[in-house]
């Protein structure tokens, strides 16, 4: 198993860093050749150009005869090299045997011979250099390129009420030349006069006003328009936002943004299965303008054999603060494991600042009233009572790092999240102890490749000190195994474990839980289409009585899976084998069905 385990991350990592094999059943255009005269790097340009073509064009995948796949091709390839300069190429196709070659004599390249840019004198002092100069190739992305810098300065620089940026490029075919100018369309320099909003009906006008971040005086730029309209959409309370800029007056325009607001409330069902946990389901329900300022409350239900929760919990945004929010909650529990049972009722607030685009700082308070009873076993193993009131009051500080580009199906970024909540029992203040959790991940996609593949990484790292493991109340010591920790094992299935007599027969406990633990997980994800998608992986973790995590101390378990891609999140099957099967434990392997990637 040992062996195993480095030859599948040495497989999951190459598959993102090689072309995937060719599946027969998706694979059904005939293969091609490309010989260009004289010039290997632009050969291998157009090859690399004519794969991705064959991945994503939808007209191409129609044609079944090869010649009008070679057609088609030839045309994109004549297109390809225009775009490139080559304005003299010729391309011959010729199909044999089912395949296609294509040969490519591409001519001279066109370079630029003279480079203009017309626009008005006060604006152009300022204006840096071009993606392209004079003697270039005239490649058209860098042409288009050249458009963009042009409008992105203007942007910065100057109150145009509109930004029109042409070019127009002259080949001159007797010299293999081309003369390129860009032109700037006059227009006149504004200021943002009145800002009016429109439509609302229960939302606080001044709420959404401050969210526009534009103020009367303010130079007049489109970017910024866009801007506020992404900035009302994302606070969930508008489904549209349409905006009108006045005909000039005095230097100035009025902005007007046309909103119309989403529904506020949402009920919201869901199921899924384990194979430790069996099927769970849950319900919800919330409202996203309680208090007409964006104030969300949301109540939620959870069932499933094993545990049962009932949530309330009170969010409020901009709190004292544009870049604070406060969470406040309410939570009844109830869990049955093998090795305890927990009844518990949370209340809890925790206030979360915004450091930088990518970095969020949290404090919070939590009282925590809880009854755990532990298993009969455990209860004579540790020679006390098996049934412990707490009253745990705890101070969450939290810190988070994340680049990552979606919450539940993460393609790339990464992200750092350390938590320290220090404990103290109110009913007993020797149970005082302190829980530390440190969780990473990483996510790399090679769009490029066949299949998109997609390299996740996660690692996560946990200590708690202060008192010793059995001292610490059982729902809060560290467990490892689930779908949501090493797969392939039952929830909490890993961990140390007490050596137990009866009847004069020893034999191992249920998982007492540590003050320690350490997990290791690497998937490899795959886009076969919009739709569908699968991943392999490996997970490896463990849970330690001694407050030192370990990562060459690992149970590992391996699986595959299946993902559909709905517009949400991706809907998760997964199917998980532990490596490191221990008699009589663990099963032969474990089914999990969810909403969102594993991490």
């Amino acid at each position: 198993m040992r062996v195993f385990i480095p030859l599948l991350l040495s497989g999951l990592l190459l598959s993102t860093a090689l072309p995937a094999l060719a599946i027969p059943f998706l694979d059904q255009l005939p293969g091609f050749k490309l010989r260009v005269q004289g010039d290997r790097e632009l050969q291998e340009q157009l090859r690399d150009e004519l794969e991705k073509l064959r991945k994503s064009d939808s007209t191409l995948k129609s044609y079944k005869d090869p010649r009008e796949v070679a057609r088609y091709e030839r045309g994109t390839l004549e297109k390809l090299l225009r775009s490139l300069g080559y304005y003299d190429a010729w391309v011959r196709q010729a199909v044999s045997d089912g395949d296609i070659l294509y040969r490519v004599k591409p001519g001279p390249r066109y370079r630029i011979k003279s480079l203009s840019v017309t626009m008005p004198e006060s604006l152009r002092e300022g204006l840096g250099g071009l993606p392209l100069e004079v003697g270039d190739p005239l490649v058209a992305e860098k042409v288009l390129a050249g458009v963009n810098r042009i409008k992105q300065y203007l942007a910065d620089n100057a109150c145009l009420l509109e930004i029109d940026v042409s070019y127009k490029a002259t080949v001159i075919h007797s010299e293999a030349a081309a003369r390129l100018e860009y032109r700037v369309a006059p227009s006149p320099d504004v200021r943002v006069g009145e800002v009016y909003l429109e439509g609302l009906t229960s939302v606080e006008p001044a709420y959404l006003r401050d969210k526009l971040q534009l103020n009367s005086g303010d130079c007049f730029n489109r970017g910024k328009i866009d801007a506020a309209r992404l900035r009302l959409l994302r606070t969930n309370l508008i489904s549209s936002a349409n905006t009108r800029v006045s005909e000039p007056y005095g230097g100035l325009v009025d902005i007007t943004f046309t909103l119309q607001e989403r529904h506020h409330r949402t009920v919201s069902l869901g199921v899924g299965y384990t194979s430790d946990e069996g099927a769970g389901f849950s319900a919800g329900w919330e409202h996203r303008n309680i208090l007409r300022r964006g104030e969300k409350i949301e109540v939620e239900a959870k069932v499933n054999p094993v545990q049962q929760t009932l949530k309330g919990e009170l969010l409020a945004p901009r709190f004292f603060s544009r870049e604070q929010n406060l969470s406040a909650s309410a939570e009844l529990s109830n869990e049955d494991r093998d090795s305890y049972q927990a009844k518990a009722i949370t209340l809890g607030a925790t206030v979360a600042r915004k450091l930088s685009k990518h970095r969020t700082a949290s404090i919070g308070a939590e009282l925590k009233f809880s009854e755990v009873e532990e298993s009969e076993e455990l209860a004579s193993a540790e020679d006390d009572s098996s049934d412990e009131n707490y009253q745990l009051l705890s101070f969450p500080l939290g810190m988070k790092w994340d680049t990552t580009d979606k919450l539940l199906d993460a393609r790339r970024g990464a992200t750092v999240a350390l938590e320290v909540r220090p404990y103290v029992d109110l009913g007993n203040t020797s149970t005082t102890f302190i829980k530390n959790t440190l969780v990473l991940t990483g996510y790399k996609t090679a769009e490029t490749l066949r299949y998109q593949p997609t390299l996740a990484l996660r690692i996560k790292a946990g200590v708690i000190s202060g008192i010793e493991n059995l001292d610490i109340p059982a729902d809060e010591r560290f467990y490892a195994g689930g779908g949501g920790s090493v797969r392939g094992y039952a929830y909490q299935a890993l961990g140390p474990r007490l050596v137990v007599s009866s009847d004069g027969e020893t034999s191992l406990s249920d998982p007492i839980g540590g003050r320690a633990l350490s997990e290791l997980s690497i998937e490899g994800r795959f886009r076969f289409s919009k739709s569908w998608g699968g991943v392999l992986f490996l997970d490896g973790g463990n849970a330690y009585a001694d407050p030192s995590p370990d990562f060459s101390d690992l149970y590992w378990g391996a699986g595959f899976g299946v993902r559909y891609n709905t517009s949400f999140a991706p809907l998760r099957f997964d199917i998980a084998f532990p490596l490191d099967k221990r008699e009589d434990i663990d099963d032969d392997f474990q089914v999990y069905v969810s909403l969102g990637q594993a991490f």
